[in-house]
């Protein structure tokens, strides 16, 4: 592995977008840290607070699918990210302004717009840069390993170790830009803003110098948004259209037919496109349903009614319910919603009713949570990518006989997210009852575990691998892009609904510092067992319908794959060849040795699509193999591009050839 330093030197643009993202993060911990007891302070109401709070919250999780959806088909990352740094900057100056100012009515304004533009652009920001920062590490991975050549012949080891250097890096930075806001602040965390506001603007400085070394992606035809809105308006006009008991009716248009199921309507056996959804979103198919009318009676061909939007193509349709089908599962993340935005509103408060320990307040409870977020959560998913590791923890999965597919450990990491954040809840019932009914003393130490626990939950269920991953995975590839959009829907959507939820239980709030007559205990409680019913319906829906309900991959990327996979077969068995080793190869692939005489029967064409359908989702791309390449690194690429070589035995026979 290479040394730390040369993986973070000559990478100028990740570099210019480092400070961005530290800025982000410091920003981020200010405002958790500060804006609940300003509101609380200023409003008088806890409930009040906590329901100005989380409309923040909600909304900037909003404001994230409205930027991704700007910059995919109308504006590009860069200008979708500078506009989104202006507002966080403006709103930074105003906020810093607001702190030297002495009269309240002019601080009570600025403070105002400085809400609203950070709601606009911190999380949006954030969000996008991160995209764009992760974007730029793969490719100078790319571009490392083609300066190199032969002498890297793993490209995933390549970008593993470049994205381990970097999140170590942007980690380290921004746990020393929010150390450095805490002892500009003092005892006054609402001074922070000062380090904060100007570390921004230099920030968003820097990056905009680095325009030059950027990549700047094509837009879109068309957003994904536009897509969902239109398959959902054209199979709206055909509502009553019935559905057919035929797969001719559809319009496929070069789209290989298939991949249907058979389900009653009434007292009609009809044929309907996968994926399966909820009841009351079948009716999305009909937008594929050609309107014989219109063909016979009015001559207007299936191409003309497309052009007009009166009909979508099959591979749209499954398109758009393949997003209903993720937005109707993720529903069931709403619970987990709610404890999020408490983390932000009355752990916030549980602070201040409690003793300082060695320096622990609210600021630092903070950075602890951001620490489980974004940086042991995601570590520990890149030492579990890591090239070595993953062919372990495969051989492992083989060994025990498991038939399911790796993606599936992406359900059981938002699964293990949910159930820790019922146990966060349990920690906070604890120290709510100490609070309320205990005489003695409690220090801030006693919130170290919930909100360790709220930080792992939110790495598990918003990180990386979390709601993104699984969108990725159960979603056409042509619509992954919107995967960060949709795990900030569900999060978004989740806080709103916990506004009304405030005042189904306000009771249980107090309306002044006086803690005498809040019930949080009973509200923490509460959310603990909510969490734990929709983990079961979380469940239940993933074997309902998500757990056989796959989406049909695109064609062309599939044939792709196979004349990939081929060729790796057909190099290995040249090189065994050439060694003498072809009947070892055979043997270790289940090959019998026949005679010319006595052939065995030929396995039909259907089977062999079959076998290479049954090959890992998770291969390696081919790495391009020089001429003058020695028979060894042959075997190393090809063997690293093929998992299903490894799980069969060819490892056993290029070790013997290299002993011998």
């Amino acid at each position: 592995m290479m040394k730390f330093h040369k993986l973070l030197k000559l990478q100028p643009a990740p570099f210019f977008m480092l400070g961005l993202l530290i800025s982000y993060n410091s920003m981020d911990n200010w405002l958790n840290s500060t804006m609940m007891d300003y509101l609380t302070e200023s409003l008088n109401s806890e409930r009040g607070s906590a329901m100005v709070r989380n409309m923040q919250d909600g909304l900037s999780c909003l404001f994230v699918v409205i930027a991704y959806l700007m910059s995919e088909a109308y504006t590009g990352s860069f200008t979708a990210i500078s506009f989104c740094a202006s507002a966080s900057t403006m709103g930074s100056m105003l906020f810093w302004i607001s702190s030297m100012s002495d009269r309240e009515y002019f601080e009570y304004y600025m403070v105002t717009v400085a809400i609203a533009l950070l709601t606009m652009g911190n999380i949006a920001g954030k969000c996008l840069s991160q995209d764009f920062f992760d974007s730029h590490l793969e490719e100078t991975a790319r571009a490392k390993k083609e300066e190199l050549g032969q002498q890297c012949t793993n490209n995933n080891a390549r970008l593993y170790g470049i994205s381990f250097a970097w999140t170590i890096s942007l980690f380290f930075c921004s746990f020393g830009a929010v150390f450095i806001c805490s002892v500009v602040a003092g005892d006054n965390p609402w001074h922070g803003i000062r380090f904060v506001s100007p570390f921004m603007v230099g920030s968003y400085m820097l990056f905009y110098f680095g325009y030059a070394w950027y990549n700047h992606e094509d837009l879109l035809p068309e957003s994904n948004v536009g897509k969902f809105c239109r398959v959902c308006k054209a199979a709206y006009r055909k509502r009553i259209l019935a559905y057919l008991t035929t797969e001719d009716g559809y319009y496929w248009k070069n789209y290989k037919q298939g991949h249907l199921y058979e389900a009653n309507h009434g007292q009609d056996r009809v044929v309907r496109l996968l994926p399966r959804v909820p009841r009351g979103f079948g009716w999305l198919e009909k937008a594929a349903i050609i309107d014989k009318k219109q063909t016979e009676n009015d001559d207007v061909s299936p191409h003309m009614q497309e052009t007009k939007g009166e009909l979508c193509t099959v591979k749209q349709v499954r398109e758009a319910k393949s997003i209903v089908l993720l937005l109707c599962w993720g529903f069931c993340l709403f619970p987990y919603s709610f404890v999020a935005a408490s983390g932000n509103t009355f752990f916030v408060s549980q602070a201040s009713s409690l003793k300082i320990f060695m320096l622990i307040d609210i600021s630092y409870l903070f950075l602890l949570k951001t620490t489980m977020t974004g940086m042991v959560i995601p570590m520990l998913f890149l030492i579990l990518e890591e090239p070595n590791v993953a062919k372990k923890i495969s051989k492992i999965i083989i060994k025990f006989g498991a038939n399911r597919k790796i993606i599936d450990s992406t359900t059981v990491n938002i699964g293990i997210g949910m159930f820790l954040a019922a146990i966060c809840c349990v920690f906070a019932w604890s120290v709510e009852n100490h609070i309320l009914y205990s005489t003695g003393i409690m220090s801030t130490k006693a919130l170290i575990p919930q909100f360790l626990l709220l930080g792992m939950a939110e790495g598990l269920v918003e990180g990386q691998d979390g709601l993104s991953r699984l969108f990725e995975n159960y979603a056409s590839e042509s619509v992954r892009n919107f995967a960060e959009p949709f795990s900030n829907l569900v999060i978004g959507l989740g806080k709103l609904l916990s506004i009304p939820w405030f005042l189904i239980f306000d009771r249980w709030l107090y309306e002044s510092n006086n803690t005498a007559g809040r019930h949080l205990d009973k509200y923490f409680l509460m959310l603990a067992i909510l969490n734990i019913v929709s983990l079961i319906g979380f469940s239940f829906y993933y074997y309902m319908f998500v757990r056989d309900n796959e989406f049909p991959e695109d064609e062309e990327r599939r044939r792709r794959r196979r004349r990939r996979r081929r060729k790796r077969r057909r190099r290995m068995e040249q090189i065994l060849v050439d060694d003498g080793l072809e009947s070892d190869f055979e043997e270790a692939n289940g090959v019998e040795q026949n005679s010319a005489t006595n052939q065995g029967p030929e396995v039909p064409e259907e089977d062999k699509e079959i076998e290479m359908e049954q090959i890992s989702e998770h291969d390696h791309e081919i790495e391009p193999i020089s001429e003058h390449a020695t028979r060894e690194e042959h075997l190393t690429t090809i063997f690293e591009g093929d998992s299903n070589l490894q799980n069969n035995g060819v490892l056993v026979v290029v070790v013997e050839s290299n002993e011998a």
